[in-house]
């Protein structure tokens, strides 16, 4: 696999600009890596925002894309139904239950699976076979850590209990809505993957996109890769949008990452992990 491709896909949703999903592919250095997962894939998928602005189309050029590369696990990172939805009854359990991943499928909540009711999104996860990691985290069989975190703002998000019993000596994965637990790691070795930005949404000389992330969500992480300490981030764009019913410059996304193992020495993480797969991605920002 290519650390470095990007499949581009073109989707009109019928509004006046062009919307388009990219598929980013990439190797992810993990540390303590059991052999067992060497070379294995997981798919991180965040902000569908189902109900609104008709994105059905996008949607299913997601999951197409997702199951193509047979995942061995899929991370969801919220934010599944939009808050605007009134269709109590929105197919999205339905459409989840679609994916496939060989080894599992993981998810955090977002804030507007807070505003949309917890029990009403856990409920509906569970019915699409997805685990729901609520402040805790798993040791998987195969010898990875997983953890999930409750939305930092809108939740009752429990920090040292997600973190208790992650190992030093590994990197362990810990799905995060909102970007700015990097802020509050501590520098731990951990691989944080989520969303919550949607890249900005519009990506505009001025206001800026970091302006906009500030302003509007008081987030300093666009999207793409950000570091602070030991601790990595990724920031997903998502795949759907909110507030206005499209994106300008500024592509939906899935992300599709091979687990390889960490050739450095001792707990600093390897450069490898910062290799730039766009342009608007900038790497080891502080």
């Amino acid at each position: 696999m290519s650390t470095n491709s990007i499949t581009k896909l073109a989707v009109d949703v019928g509004r006046a600009q062009p919307y388009e999903l990219e598929v980013t592919r990439r190797d992810v250095p993990i540390r303590g890596l059991p052999a067992s997962l060497d070379g294995a894939t997981f798919a991180h998928i965040t902000d569908i925002h189902g109900g609104f602005a008709g994105l059905e189309e996008i949607y299913e050029k997601a999951l197409a894309q997702v199951n193509a590369a047979a995942p061995d696990y899929i991370f969801f990172t919220g934010d599944f139904i939009d808050k605007r939805t009134s269709d109590p009854d929105y197919p999205m359990a339905e459409y989840l239950a679609r994916f496939r991943a060989s080894r599992g499928i993981f998810a955090c909540l977002g804030n507007h699976d807070h505003r949309r009711g917890m029990q009403l999104t856990v409920k509906m996860l569970e019915k699409a076979a997805i685990r729901v990691l609520h402040n805790e985290n798993v040791r998987l069989d195969c010898g990875m850590w997983v953890a999930g975190i409750d939305d930092l703002f809108e939740g009752q998000p429990n920090i040292s209990q997600t973190f208790a019993d992650l190992p030093a000596d590994q990197t362990s994965i810990v799905l995060s809505h909102n970007p700015s637990l990097i802020d509050r790691s501590k520098g731990r070795d951990v691989l944080i993957l989520s969303g919550h930005t949607h890249g900005a949404q519009f990506r505009l000389k001025f206001p800026t996109p970091l302006m906009i992330c500030y302003l509007h969500l008081r987030c300093r992480h666009v999207d793409g890769w950000y570091r602070r300490g030991n601790s990595r981030l990724y920031v997903n764009r998502g795949l759907g949008v909110t507030g206005k019913p499209y994106r300008i410059n500024c592509p939906a996304e899935v992300a599709i990452f091979r687990m390889v193992p960490d050739s450095s020495d001792g707990p600093a993480i390897s450069r490898r992990a910062f290799d730039l797969h766009t342009a608007h991605a900038t790497a080891d920002r502080r």
